[in-house]
């Protein structure tokens, strides 16, 4: 691209390179941070989504962290017991 300037995965770029979408696009899915001034300033930063900020919570998929679950009163079964309950439920044909 014509009058950049680049620093290991930032690089800098004119405004007017904007015209080659596909070529943009090309660079910041391969992990470039792409710097656009006009007239010499900086204007915006584009970057791969992929390397935004980490969510706030430690796993995307317990966003509330902790389950605290009841105690039920209700007896202990070994694995053998729930395996021999759970045999042939579910129809498939496999049981």
């Amino acid at each position: 691209m014509s009058g950049e300037t680049e620093t290991p995965g930032i690089a800098v770029v004119p405004l007017r390179d904007l015209n080659q979408p596909s070529r943009i696009a090309e660079r910041v899915e391969a992990g470039t941070t792409l710097i656009v001034t006009k007239n010499g300033q900086p204007i915006m930063r584009i970057e791969a989504i992929g390397r935004q900020h980490a969510p706030a919570w430690p796993f995307r998929t317990d966003p509330m962290g902790p389950v605290d679950l009841p105690d039920l009163d209700l007896p202990t079964l070994t694995d053998e017991e729930i395996s021999g309950t759970l045999r042939g439920m579910g129809g498939g044909l496999d049981s």
